[in-house]
């Protein structure tokens, strides 16, 4: 874990290159960070099966994200993979953001989740121990101190400029690079162009069953 300082400006101008050199990111993605306490990385049939809950699933070989983030039925596909101890979860849907599974996944861990729709619809999430202790509106995050829990998160809470009111935001100011920032930060779990491009195993999951 990094100590409770912002991110820097290089991290978020990697983001922004980032979410703006990939066009499908601007249509949906949620990225989810599992940091095990314990230091051990859980495996990725653990992290399946607490991502799936009691519903369905299958990990499946290796594959690269273009041929998996194809159009899909009832079967969601999320990417998973290892950064040292922590483990990465990509999507283009939000099952990574939701509270049933945050708890599941944050059981003996702490799990950070960034997640946005084509729409704007967003949430940027923390959970610990099983529980959820944070969910904030990227766009609309109103004031440090109205969210009960931002105490646990000190890097975020040091982003003075996520807190800026909307309306008063920097017109070059990229929220959803500022999300992923954060999470790198705090994580040290990095999203780049090369992961992007290379095989990771992924897993199905049946939707909407397994965010419940």
């Amino acid at each position: 874990m990094r100590t409770g300082q912002p991110p820097t400006s290089e991290l978020h101008e990697h983001y922004r290159q980032l979410h703006s050199s990939h066009v499908w990111l601007d249509v949906a993605m949620c990225w989810t960070v599992v940091v095990p306490d314990s230091g051990r990385a859980f495996s990725l049939d653990q992290i399946a099966a607490r991502l799936a809950g009691d519903t369905p699933h299958q990990l499946h070989e290796p594959a690269l994200p273009g041929a998996v983030m194809l159009p899909y039925d009832t079967d969601r596909p999320v990417l998973v993979d290892r950064c040292g101890p922590t483990t990465m979860l990509l999507e283009q849907d939000h099952l990574g953001s939701t509270p049933a599974v945050l708890q599941r996944l944050s059981q003996g861990a702490r799990t950070y989740s960034a997640w946005w729709s084509v729409n704007s619809h967003n949430r940027l999430s923390f959970a610990a121990g099983g529980e959820l202790i944070l969910t904030i509106d990227a766009l609309f995050p109103c004031r440090p101190e109205d969210h009960a829990g931002i105490g646990q998160w000190p890097e975020l809470q040091a982003m003075t400029d996520f807190f800026v009111d909307f309306e008063e935001r920097d017109q070059h100011y990229d929220w959803q690079a500022a999300m992923l920032a954060v999470i790198d930060q705090t994580t040290g779990a990095r999203l780049t162009s090369q992961w992007l491009a290379q095989p990771h195993p992924y897993i199905t999951v049946r939707m909407p069953d397994a965010a419940h």
